[in-house]
């Protein structure tokens, strides 16, 4: 029983260390999952302010990316109302549609995860399908005449997560089975000793 206590001690830290663990590891792959499109959308507001047209943004003469099934980064310009002016990008044969709720800058939207505008820039995961999930930064233009939106897909950041996750529930179970086999052993030689010594006696 003794036995059984100090494992029980000991488990409780091991398992909130493992899922701490897992969570900052989560957290990282998500935040790296917003790279390059951090970079697009700032770029293409940058060149907006600068004077460029929204077609500029975009590269002509070549086939747009298909969100439901590419890795491929895209970006996209939409008006002050969310309309789509120009994207690279298509989704179910149309340009990516984002929730209008994204463009609300003064107002949280429930119809989005993190909906957080700071400094003129929302990092938002955008699932417009059960299969599809992107990573989209969206940037507004010093005029707020526009909103540029770079998007990526999620598919290799949640698997390394998947991936994360399985390696914590092996290294979790393992070390408490270790610490178990451990303490048994140390309970087996210790009662030996104890029972020599007494022997002896």
């Amino acid at each position: 029983m003794k036995v059984f206590w100090l494992w029980l001690y000991a488990a409780v830290p091991i398992t909130a260390l493992c899922v701490g663990i897992y969570c900052a590891g989560q957290q990282m792959y998500r935040q790296l999952a917003n790279d390059p499109q951090i970079q697009l959308a700032e770029d293409g507001a940058a060149r907006l302010n600068g004077g460029e047209m929204p077609a500029a943004l975009v590269e002509r003469g070549v086939p747009p990316i298909d969100i439901g099934s590419s890795l491929s980064p895209w970006i996209a310009v939409y008006d002050s109302a969310g309309t789509v002016l120009e994207a690279s990008a298509v989704f179910d044969n149309a340009p990516p549609k984002l929730p209008a709720g994204v463009f609300d800058t003064t107002n949280a939207s429930a119809q989005v995860d993190d909906p957080i505008w700071i400094k003129g820039e929302y990092k938002v995961t955008w699932q417009p399908r059960a299969d599809v999930r992107q990573a989209v930064v969206v940037v507004q233009t010093k005029d707020k005449k526009y909103f540029v939106a770079a998007g990526r897909s999620l598919r290799l950041s949640e698997e390394r997560t998947q991936l994360l996750g399985g390696s914590m529930i092996f290294g979790w179970f393992v070390t408490l089975v270790g610490l178990l086999v451990v303490l048994l052993g140390y309970g087996y030689v210790s009662g030996r000793t104890q029972k020599d010594t007494q022997g002896r006696g």
